[in-house]
C-alpha cells in the first residue's frame, strides 16, 4: 500500500535488501509475502520511474514520497519499510506533516487485526482462544480499545457465556469506557439468558441518565429489549414496553420490524393464535407482510395446533407473491420445513409427502441437510419410520455428489430410536454401522454410547438375547466406565430379567424383602435414631458424627426441623440448627417400600421421615406424635445382596 495508491506487491529478500515487486495486474492479483515479519501494512517510497528503465532499488535510509500512475506500476521494484519506522526516523516529522493519517493508522492497525481475529474465532465459537489472543496482545503492549472489547463482549454473548460478558463490561468501565454498542450487546446477552428484569433495569438506567458512560437511549436499545421479551414469550411485558416507548420506537408509525417481533412473541407465548390479529392490523395500516412475517405466523398456528390456518397462510403467501410480482414473498425452505414439522406432529404423513413434492418442484427451494432432517423427524412423528428411512437413503445417495448433504449423527439416532422400539434389529445395525463413515461433523461420546444402547435395545426387543449378550460384553462404554443413559439402564435391566439373572454380567443387587410391604415394618424408630436438640453446639457432640452419617435434629418443643449430615460439620463453634439443610422429605407409614426406596435413590435424599397418615414435620414424644420414625439410605442398602442365584 503506497501513500497515494493501493499497490499489490510481491515481497522478497534479495542481497540483504527487502524488495517489493508490483504485480502486472495490481487490481486483480494478490500479494504473496515471503517474510512473515512484514504482515503489517507496508508503505513504499521510491523516485518516479518511467517504463523501460531498470528496476529501482532503494536502501532503507533513502526514502521519499512518490506519486505514480497505473501505467508506471508494471515491473516496479522498491524497498519497503513499515510506516511507523519511517515516522520515527524522519527528523522534524516531515511525513507526519504531509500524511497525518498515517500515525493514527499505524497505532490502530494492530487493533483492527485483533478485532478481525476475534470475529473469526467468534464464528467458530472458540471463546477460550479469544481470551488467549487478548492476553497475547497485551503482552505485546497492544492495549485493546473499545471496538475490540465490544467484539469480545459480542463473542461471549454469541457463545452463551453472559456472565463473562458482564465481566468484560465491568472491565471496560475501568479502562476503555463503554458506548451505545456496548449496551446493545449487553441487552442482547441478558435477553438470551432470560435475565429480563436485569435487562429492563439497564434500559431504565440509560433512560434516567444514570448508566455509566452516559449512553443515549436509542431505538436499537428498545428493539433489543422488546426482542428479549418476545423470545421469552412474555408478550404482556413486550406490549407494555411498546406502549411505554412508543414515541421513540414508532416515530413513523408501526414498522414491519416491530410487527415481526410481536408476532414472534405471540408465537412463543401461551396464546399463539393471537398473532393473527397483528396481521390484520398490519394490513389495516397499509403494511404488507413479508416472508419473515408469514413464517412467524405459520409457526404461531402450528403451536396453536391449527394446521388449517397454517396451510391457508401458505396459500396466501403464494397469492400475494403472484399478485405483487415479488419473488421475495414466495415460500422458502424455512416455510416448508415449518409446515412439515407441524404436519408430522399432527400425524399427517400424506401432508408431509405432499409438501416434500412441492419443495422438489419449487424453483426457489432446495432440499438441504436441515430440511432432510426435519422431513425424517416428521415421518417418525407421524408414525412411519419406514418413510423416514427412505428419505435417509435418498439423502445418503445425494450426498455422494454433494458432501453438504451428508446427515449428522442426530439423524441416525432419531431413526435408531424409532426402529429400536419396534425391535427392527437389522435396520438399527445398518444405521449403527453407517453412522461414523457416512455422517458429517464430530460425533460426541454420548452419541456413540447411545447408538450402542439402541442396538442392544433393538436386539432385546427382537428376542435376540445372544446378540444382546455379545454387544454388552464388548460395549466400550461399560469397559471404560462411561455413564449410560436411563434408556440404556432399562435395556440392561430387561436383559437381566429375561435371562433370569443367570449370565452374571453385572451381578445386580437384589432386595431380600418384599417391596410391597409398608415402610412402618422396616423403619428405624425415633428411639433408635436418637435425635439431637438443635440448640447444642457441634463441639459437644462431634463424636456422634464419627459414628453416624446423618443425625435428625429437633427443636426445644420436640418438633423435627431436619437433619445434619457429617460432611456439613466444617465449623466446630456453631449450633446444630445452623447446619440443618432443611425439612426432611416425608412418607407415610403405609407407603410401600418401593416408593420410599425410589426417593432414597435420588442423590439429594439420604434420609426420610416416616409420619402418620396426616403427614407433618413435628416430633413430639408424648401423645399425638406425628413423626414415628426414619428410613435411611444406609438402612435400605442393608436389605440387598448381590445375585448369585436364579430368580423364581
Amino acid at each position: 500500500t503506497g501513500f497515494l495508491y493501493p499497490l499489490h506487491l510481491r515481497v522478497v529478500w534479495r542481497g540483504g535488501s527487502l524488495l517489493c515487486s508490483c504485480l502486472h495486474d495490481p487490481v486483480n492479483s494478490d500479494a504473496h509475502c515471503s517474510n512473515p515479519m512484514q504482515m503489517y501494512k507496508i508503505s513504499c517510497a521510491a523516485e518516479p520511474i518511467t517504463l523501460g528503465q531498470s528496476p529501482a532499488v532503494l536502501r532503507r535510509g533513502n526514502c521519499c514520497s512518490f506519486s505514480l500512475s497505473c501505467r508506471n506500476l508494471n515491473g516496479l521494484e522498491v524497498t519497503c519499510f513499515r510506516p511507523e519506522e519511517s515516522i520515527k526516523r524522519r527528523e522534524g516529522n516531515e511525513l507526519k506533516k504531509i500524511y497525518p493519517f498515517w500515525e493514527k493508522h499505524c497505532k490502530s492497525y494492530p487493533q483492527r487485526l485483533l478485532s478481525r481475529r476475534i470475529v473469526e474465532l467468534t464464528k467458530r465459537r472458540q471463546l477460550n482462544q479469544i481470551f488467549q489472543e487478548l492476553e497475547t496482545a497485551r503482552t505485546k503492549n497492544v492495549h485493546p480499545n473499545r471496538v475490540v472489547m465490544n467484539s469480545v463482549m459480542a463473542a461471549c454473548v454469541h457463545c452463551g457465556d453472559v456472565d463473562r460478558a458482564i465481566l468484560i463490561y465491568q472491565e471496560m468501565l475501568q479502562f476503555c469506557g463503554v458506548d451505545n454498542v456496548t449496551y446493545t450487546i449487553l441487552l442482547k446477552g441478558l435477553g438470551e439468558a432470560s435475565r429480563l428484569d436485569a435487562a429492563f433495569e439497564v434500559v431504565e438506567s440509560i433512560e434516567k441518565g444514570t448508566a455509566p458512560g452516559r449512553p443515549t437511549l436509542t431505538e436499537v436499545h428498545i428493539r433489543t429489549l422488546l426482542n428479549a421479551f418476545a423470545d421469552a414469550g412474555d408478550i404482556l411485558r413486550a406490549c407494555g414496553i411498546l406502549v411505554r416507548y412508543r414515541s421513540l420506537i414508532n416515530r413513523m408509525g408501526p414498522s414491519i420490524l416491530t410487527y415481526n417481533i410481536l408476532i414472534k412473541g405471540y408465537a412463543k407465548s401461551d396464546t399463539p393464535l393471537e398473532a393473527l390479529r397483528l396481521k390484520d392490523d398490519m394490513i389495516k395500516h397499509g403494511t404488507q407482510p413479508e416472508r419473515l412475517t408469514f413464517n412467524s405466523l405459520i409457526q404461531a398456528c402450528i403451536k396453536g395446533r391449527d394446521m388449517d390456518k397454517a396451510l391457508k397462510l401458505l396459500m396466501e403467501m403464494k397469492e400475494d407473491a403472484e399478485r405483487l410480482k415479488l419473488s421475495t414473498l414466495l415460500p422458502n425452505i424455512v416455510t416448508y420445513t415449518t409446515i412439515i414439522k407441524g404436519l408430522g406432529e399432527s400425524g399427517d404423513l400424506d401432508g408431509v409427502l405432499r409438501m416434500v413434492d412441492e419443495i422438489k418442484m419449487s424453483a426457489t427451494c432446495t432440499l438441504d441437510r436441515v430440511a432432510y432432517g426435519v422431513i425424517i423427524d416428521a415421518c417418525i412423528a407421524a408414525g412411519s419410520p419406514t418413510a423416514g428411512l427412505a428419505f435417509w437413503h435418498e439423502m445418503v445417495n445425494a450426498a455422494k455428489g454433494n458432501r453438504e448433504l451428508r446427515p449428522k449423527a442426530h439423524t441416525f439416532l432419531s431413526l435408531m430410536r424409532a426402529f429400536a422400539e419396534t425391535g427392527d434389529a437389522e435396520t438399527v445395525k445398518l444405521l449403527h454401522e453407517c453412522m461414523v463413515p457416512k455422517s458429517t461433523g464430530p460425533i460426541s461420546v454420548e452419541a456413540r454410547v447411545e447408538a450402542d444402547e439402541l442396538w442392544i435395545e433393538a436386539a432385546i426387543n427382537a428376542g435376540q438375547l445372544n446378540i444382546a449378550r455379545h454387544l454388552l460384553q464388548n460395549m466400550v462404554a461399560l469397559k471404560k466406565g462411561l455413564p449410560l443413559s436411563k434408556r440404556g439402564h432399562l435395556a440392561i435391566v430387561r436383559f437381566e430379567v429375561l435371562t433370569e439373572f443367570g449370565d452374571a454380567l453385572f451381578s445386580p443387587f437384589v432386595f431380600q424383602i418384599a417391596l410391597e410391604d409398608p415402610v412402618e415394618k422396616f423403619m428405624l424408630t425415633c428411639k433408635e435414631m436418637k435425635p439431637l436438640y438443635g440448640g447444642l453446639h457441634l463441639s459437644g457432640v462431634i463424636m456422634r458424627f464419627f459414628r453416624d452419617e446423618i443425625v435428625p435434629i429437633i427443636d426445644d418443643s420436640g418438633k423435627c426441623i431436619g437433619a445434619v449430615h457429617c460432611e456439613d460439620c466444617s465449623e466446630i463453634n456453631t449450633t446444630l440448627s445452623n447446619l440443618v439443610r432443611g425439612p426432611l422429605p416425608t412418607v407415610t407409614k403405609s407407603t410401600p417400600l418401593s416408593k420410599a426406596f425410589n426417593l432414597l435413590l435420588e442423590p439429594q435424599n439420604k434420609i426420610l421421615a416416616v409420619c402418620d397418615s396426616n403427614a407433618g414435620y413435628s416430633f413430639v414424644r408424648h401423645q399425638n406424635e406425628q413423626v414415628i420414625g426414619f428410613l435411611t439410605r444406609q438402612k435400605m442398602y442393608s436389605y440387598v445382596h448381590r445375585s448369585d442365584y436364579k430368580v423364581d
